[in-house]
């Protein structure tokens, strides 16, 4: 609900909350420097203006409120946020109550966000094409569809579509599956279930950058995970189940945290080098906009190259896509 009394209908899929944690003071008067790798431009805004869908979260279930998710995620970030404030505090990931919070959250977004909502409805858009083409592939195929869906009750006896027009709507191919946002987010919930006991299970370290390193960057889709040998990545992609795997998070532009399977967990002090070689992997993973305090952060593509900086990425953003192997292994 907005100040005004209306419904809230902007919906952010990164949390501003978190979103501060990269701004100079961290307050809600503090701006973001944002790279839009896609648009080809720099500029500064508030938290509130990036990372955001209109009704993103709204759902159509009996029984419940329109902004019932929205509402709930909103009592959750407020538990995020006191977690995050007294791990930066404390610079200890231990705490076993504020460490479930946070992978939670992590969990939260890494499946919660446009990339893996267009992902979704694209696998039904395939599926669905298959089956019309599979019950008009002949005309007796079609007639037997047509005579179970006269027989639920899903067409009134007599209104049965056509074969020939059928078949030319499907082999046309002009349109479109879309998903409605209700099973979205009920497919989200599921699939936190199903990526949060992978992310308990990992040895958690916390990473400080160094106080020369410029800073941990974040993006609009701020979970990495990747394989800890580069020469797995041209067979499969990771998964947050498999072993040899590493997700990394950043908290806030001090902050970033790191967890495989196996190993020892604790907190060390990353140098300028090192966050730079994080900042390029958290680039390469973003859907389209970096999220920073200024422009000096720093980045790593080659060490021929050396250190790169905020105002040099967009002339970068070609080469970011394509990171040599060198570049992936922190």
């Amino acid at each position: 609900m907005n100040s005004d009394g209306s419904e809230a209908r902007r919906h952010h899929w990164v949390p501003q909350f978190f979103l501060r944690g990269f701004t100079q003071d961290g307050d809600k008067r503090s701006q973001l420097y944002v790279v839009d790798c896609i648009a080809q431009k720099v500029f500064r805004t508030l938290p509130t203006n990036v990372a955001v869908e209109r009704d993103f979260n709204m759902i159509e279930v009996e029984g419940h409120h329109p902004n019932a998710v929205e509402s709930g995620l909103s009592d959750f970030e407020g538990k995020v946020t006191e977690a995050l404030r007294r791990i930066e505090d404390s610079v200890s990931f231990a705490d076993e109550e504020d460490r479930l919070f946070v992978l939670n959250f992590v969990a939260l977004l890494a499946v919660r966000n446009p990339r893996t909502r267009e992902m979704m409805r694209s696998a039904k858009d395939r599926t669905a094409k298959i089956v019309m083409n599979a019950v008009t592939y002949t005309e007796q195929s079609w007639a037997s569809h047509m005579k179970r869906a006269v027989a639920s009750g899903d067409i009134a006896d007599g209104n049965e579509l056509s074969y020939e027009t059928f078949r030319d709507f499907v082999a046309r191919e002009d349109y479109d599956v879309t998903v409605p946002t209700t099973e979205h987010v009920r497919m989200e919930m599921k699939m936190i279930d199903a990526v949060l006991p992978y992310l308990v299970g990992r040895k958690w370290q916390l990473i400080r950058a160094s106080a020369d390193s410029g800073g941990f960057v974040t993006t609009d889709h701020p979970v990495v995970l990747v394989w800890k040998d580069i020469d797995q990545s041209s067979m499969y992609p990771p998964g947050f189940g498999l072993a040899d795997t590493e997700v990394l998070f950043p908290l806030s532009r001090r902050l970033l945290i790191s967890g495989k399977f196996g190993g020892n967990e604790g907190s060390y002090e990353a140098t300028m080098k090192h966050v730079a070689c994080i900042n390029a992997m958290l680039i390469q993973h973003g859907r389209r906009q970096v999220y920073a305090c200024d422009e000096n952060f720093r980045y790593l593509l080659s060490e021929k190259q050396g250190f790169r900086y905020g105002r040099d990425l967009l002339a970068d953003t070609l080469e970011l896509s394509k990171l040599s192997k060198e570049n992936h292994r922190i």
